[in-house]
């Protein structure tokens, strides 16, 4: 409320702001269990998916993990702009999500789960105030809303918009710092620029305080990602609030079912062991 109001005080009467309440649906919390939460919880999910629809560029900045799981089901289900900016004590994440379903998930950009093995869950359980990312240094959360904003902008400006490609990630896999004098390449590591009219398009910004460092690591795409991949968004698409309801449940294997992830992990944990079978073989051969 405070935040639509401020806007309006700034921007005087060009400015067209509003607020919203609602709760937004959270993998690993649990879901509603009387007619009336369900009701409300219905509702509140309509309202969430509207205003995604409604939307040229969402700015997901909540609180926790899992409460940027489903806003980044709908964005990608409705084909929308969205860029995640994420805090921690001293460090900060801001990030453009892959949109095209034209490319393969080897060039479209990743996600923010796009990195993790396993569904998003409660992250707030037995964690003190300080370990939830509540607590910041002071220019934390403004260095990221500034990066996000212009990175929104760079991407408008690009000829490719929503599926400008990327700087490729270096060799070490820890990304790559921007050189106004270097020609990054495309995310496919082709030659041509991946800048817009401003500069540079980036993936991700990872910055810290403590180094007073940044990082702009590319990451493409994961097949198995719980929450851009295109099993989810089909089975979104499907079953929509059904599928929102088990999604948050506490069956936390019902998205990684869907996903793909645990017959991903099955088949990591069988080559595992059938390397470490070959192993035992190679030492038991050379003893002979």
């Amino acid at each position: 409320m405070a935040a639509a109001t401020a806007l309006q005080d700034i921007g005087g009467p060009n400015v067209n702001s509003s607020a919203t309440k609602l709760t937004i649906p959270m993998p690993g919390h649990g879901f509603t269990s009387t007619p009336q939460e369900e009701a409300s919880t219905k509702k509140d999910i309509e309202q969430l998916t509207q205003l995604v629809q409604q939307s040229d560029v969402i700015f997901l900045l909540t609180d926790t993990r899992e409460s940027r799981w489903l806003p980044c089901v709908l964005a990608r289900s409705y084909s929308k702009i969205l860029i995640n900016a994420a805090l921690g004590f001293d460090s900060w994440l801001v990030m453009r999500h892959g949109l095209s379903s034209s490319t393969s998930s080897n060039t479209r950009l990743g996600c923010y789960f796009c990195n993790d093995v396993v569904a998003p869950e409660n992250s707030l359980k037995d964690r003190t105030i300080d370990q939830q990312c509540t607590v910041t240094r002071p220019g934390v959360a403004n260095i990221a809303a500034s990066m996000a904003v212009e990175l929104m902008v760079s991407l408008l400006h690009h000829e490719d918009g929503v599926d400008a490609p990327a700087p490729p990630a270096s060799i070490s896999g820890a990304g790559t710092n921007y050189n106004p004098g270097v020609n990054h390449g495309d995310a496919d590591g082709s030659s041509s620029s991946s800048s817009s009219p401003l500069g540079v398009m980036p993936h991700q910004i990872r910055g810290s305080l403590t180094s007073y460092t940044l990082m702009t690591p590319t990451v493409p795409a994961f097949r198995h990602c719980t929450g851009c991949s295109d099993a989810v968004v089909d089975a979104y698409k499907k079953d929509g609030y059904e599928f929102v309801k088990r999604a948050c449940c506490s069956e936390s294997t019902y998205l990684e079912d869907v996903s793909g992830l645990t017959g991903f992990r099955e088949e990591a944990a069988a080559k595992m062991e059938q390397c470490l079978e070959d192993d035992w073989d190679f030492e038991e051969e050379d003893e002979d």
